[in-house]
């Protein structure tokens, strides 16, 4: 049981090195390393016990992708979730990563939308002129068009995050809302997700029997029918379900460009 509060010297901490959180990736956990390593001066802080602290190390170190611009919110909530349960031997610990991970899906969908596809656009737009000008403040304008709301979503995300997570703690215990929270998150970020594979994983197939001019079926036209974008889902279940049984990353890669390759020889997809 700990006495030790969070302050706002401790979140300063958590920002700074939260900039890195993107720096640290890795395919089978992505930004795990970067948001314990931006978790650690309060994991420090708040457990005196060494093997609480590692436990609390290792819990972090589990799968985690967002867009950095919002991560300080999951980061914020996380923090609060810390120190409530260090100060309190009954808390569930297991719902610190329940709620992380229901939030990468709907924040990243926003965070995405807000910064990559739009402020960054938008920015280049702005100074691109200058730039063919040969205008050297170009790429300085291009910086602080983008990074002013880029660092102000960072740092105003991360402190909401914390004053959130308290206020979240105690009414959750109260009311179970935590699970409906987590429900909700997760139904949103499988939408985002099944819209991404949509948009980003392109498979098809050239594949026609018979004529096509004359009338043959067009096998891509009739999966196309039953479900935009049937073969590009099954595509990523089949990879999903490798991962599941153990299958890792890097050989999973490999593996799927060798088989694209053999199949597209094969005249199988397109």
């Amino acid at each position: 049981m700990s006495s030790k509060k969070i302050e706002k010297k401790d979140l300063g901490r958590i920002f700074r090195r939260y900039i890195m959180l993107n720096s640290m990736n890795d395919y089978p956990g992505q930004m795990h390393s970067g948001y314990t390593f931006a978790l650690l001066p309060i994991i420090d802080k708040l457990y005196e016990d060494k093997e609480e602290r590692i436990k609390a190390k290792k819990r972090h170190m589990e799968y985690f992708n967002i867009t950095p611009n919002l991560g300080g919110f999951p980061l914020g909530i996380s923090a609060a979730m810390e120190e409530k349960n260090a100060e309190d031997p009954d808390f569930d610990e297991t719902t610190i990563n329940k709620v992380k991970t229901a939030l990468i899906g709907p924040l990243s969908a926003i965070g995405d939308t807000l910064f990559p596809a739009t402020l960054r656009i938008l920015a280049t737009s702005l100074v691109i002129s200058m730039a063919a000008a040969g205008n050297v403040f170009a790429p300085i304008l291009f910086l602080l068009i983008y990074n002013i709301p880029n660092f102000l979503a960072r740092w105003f995300s991360l402190k909401y995050g914390y004053n959130m997570g308290m206020d979240f703690i105690e009414k959750s215990e109260k009311s179970g809302i935590m699970d409906k929270v987590s429900y909700a998150c997760t139904v949103v970020g499988l939408m985002a997700i099944g819209a991404m594979i949509f948009y980003t994983v392109k498979v098809s197939t050239p594949i026609t029997i018979g004529d096509a001019e004359a009338g043959g079926l067009v096998l891509q036209n009739s999966l196309n029918s039953i479900m935009p974008g049937m073969l590009s889902l099954g595509l990523v279940g089949i990879e999903y379900w490798l991962i599941k049984k153990g299958v890792k990353v890097v050989p999973l890669i490999i593996g799927t460009m060798a088989f694209g390759v053999v199949l597209f020889a094969l005249g199988i997809i397109g």
